[in-house]
């Protein structure tokens, strides 16, 4: 099963696997931490928000709007990530749609919401290989 700390290693092989000259160190960890992310919407159960709710579990946070946001915003910090701001957006989104893809994979929950805010729907992928 996908986990905070597996999601973590498409940034990490990639980035590393590239090297620093292409993917410094501050966008490397940046690659990490958007690629875990989208998990942090479990703090929302604290707040009462439920699973199947579009602010709950694998909701808007695994949404193709929210791959395509994020590191579109980071490109105004690529200075800062020592990164030409191409890169920052390719590199980031390469580390967060990996995400979702593989909550999709899995066989727990309620699916992922790929398309919001169009649709409020969930998916899953067509196979369920993740258990």
């Amino acid at each position: 099963m996908p986990t905070i700390v597996t999601h973590a290693a498409v940034p990490l092989c990639l980035g590393l696997g590239l090297g620093s000259r292409i993917i410094p160190p501050r966008l490397l960890l940046a690659g990490v931490a958007i690629a875990m992310l989208p998990d942090a919407e479990v703090l929302a159960f604290k707040l009462g928000v439920a699973y199947g709710h579009i602010f709950g579990h694998r909701g808007f946070t695994h949404s193709l709007l929210f791959a395509f946001a994020l590191p579109t915003l980071a490109m105004l910090f690529h200075r800062q990530l020592k990164a030409s701001a191409a890169t920052v957006w390719s590199f980031l989104l390469v580390s967060l749609l990996p995400h979702s893809l593989l909550d999709s994979l899995t066989t727990g929950g309620k699916g992922v919401g790929w398309l919001w805010p169009w649709r409020d729907e969930r998916f899953f992928a067509p196979w369920q290989v993740i258990r």
